[in-house]
């Protein structure tokens, strides 16, 4: 990591902590609950699935590239 980097605070998320999306082909209804941005610049998102599509699995993380704005 490079010492003299500039953290910015800009919001380079797509979608907003609370906000509710879909994922798996728009078949998963979650809300997003925290995210970050990788050392190689991708974001991921920590969601919660609604109780009826869980499966077990209430909590999940997520790349930025599957979620969709519900």
């Amino acid at each position: 990591m490079n010492a003299n980097a500039i953290i910015t605070t800009a919001e380079p998320y797509r979608f907003q902590i609370g906000q509710t999306v879909d994922h798996i082909g728009g078949k998963m209804r979650s809300i997003i609950v925290d995210r970050y941005i990788t050392m190689m610049g991708r974001e991921n998102y920590h969601i919660v699935v609604s109780a009826e599509d869980a499966a077990g699995r209430p909590l999940r993380i997520v790349a930025g590239a599957v979620p969709v704005a519900a």
